[in-house]
């Protein structure tokens, strides 16, 4: 597992969800109770945006695309863009980049995101409950739940939205400034153990990630979460290194922009550290040419 690579790395990581009373994980970080978080890039894109001197600092690619569906309630044995216009759709609206990235691929395909009917401000448990009560016609949804409902027969193919917007810099790892400087040992081993289970996982079945992933989802059949894991695998949606590097990240910012969430390009400099990645990356090349 995650610990255990990390701890062959000479590290002691204590791994949770983002603790009550803070907004987000750079809310955590920021505030000292955490080290290391992830998130979303376009958190220090908007950050820097609205003005921040400086803003927490990403460092290993965790996601290389979109990870969301649109699913329709009919069958779509060719979809058609077109079927979206005066169409109720539920967009989920956790964190912006999402639908953003949704109404980029709408734009790019000739629909504006204004002809569809939005069922917003919806949680997941919400959204999917709306769903099959047959509010809409659409819903927008990560896998597992994604994939739950095309097991259960009530949702039907229609986009992959990563296979739409192609690479873009979607979540990873981040860290505040004063860690990265201070701390950049730990850093590096933490990344030289990523790039090792990134490895791992793009070279593993299905079937063996969804066995070890089960524990973090109890509410879903390990059954169901190969099937989803496959689903990814097949779009590339996890990379097979961390490097994050500048023409994904330009990719996010025409993503926000288009979307009106920012209103300048920020520096890559400014929002990305990759050396760490880029060192990383040789040593796990070299482990692996002299077969450890």
């Amino acid at each position: 597992g995650r610990r255990f690579v990390l701890e062959a790395e000479g590290l002691q990581v204590a791994f949770r969800t983002c603790p009550a009373g803070y907004a987000h994980t750079f809310s955590a970080l920021n505030q000292g109770a955490a080290d290391i978080v992830s998130g979303g890039v376009m958190r220090s894109i908007i950050a820097a945006d609205w003005g921040a001197e400086t803003v927490p600092l990403h460092f290993a690619k965790i996601n290389a695309r979109d990870g969301f569906f649109v699913q329709a309630r009919q069958p779509q044995p060719e979809f058609r863009w077109e079927s979206f216009r005066g169409a109720t759709v539920i967009p989920l609206g956790f964190s912006p980049t999402p639908w953003a990235s949704f109404q980029y691929a709408l734009r790019r395909l000739g629909v504006q995101p204004e002809e569809l009917t939005l069922l917003a401000g919806l949680s997941v448990g919400e959204a999917i409950a709306a769903f099959r009560q047959g509010r809409a016609d659409f819903i927008h949804l990560p896998e597992p739940e994604a994939g739950q409902l095309l097991a259960d027969g009530v949702a039907y193919p229609a986009v992959a939205l990563g296979a739409e917007n192609g690479h873009i810099a979607y979540s990873s790892f981040a860290a505040t400034h004063r860690f990265l400087d201070t701390q950049a040992e730990v850093v590096q081993r933490f990344v030289q153990g990523f790039a090792r289970t990134l490895q791992t996982l793009s070279g593993s079945d299905a079937t063996a990630v969804g066995k070890v992933i089960s524990p973090f989802f109890p509410g879903v059949t390990e059954e169901q979460l190969v099937r989803s894991v496959r689903r990814y695998q097949a779009q590339d949606t996890w990379p097979a290194d961390p490097r994050l590097e500048e023409p994904e990240y330009q990719g996010l910012q025409d993503v926000l922009m288009a979307a009106g969430l920012v209103k300048e390009r920020q520096p890559y400099a400014k929002v990305v550290r990759p050396e760490f990645a880029r060192e990383a990356l040789g040593g796990v090349t070299d482990e692996v040419r002299c077969g450890r």
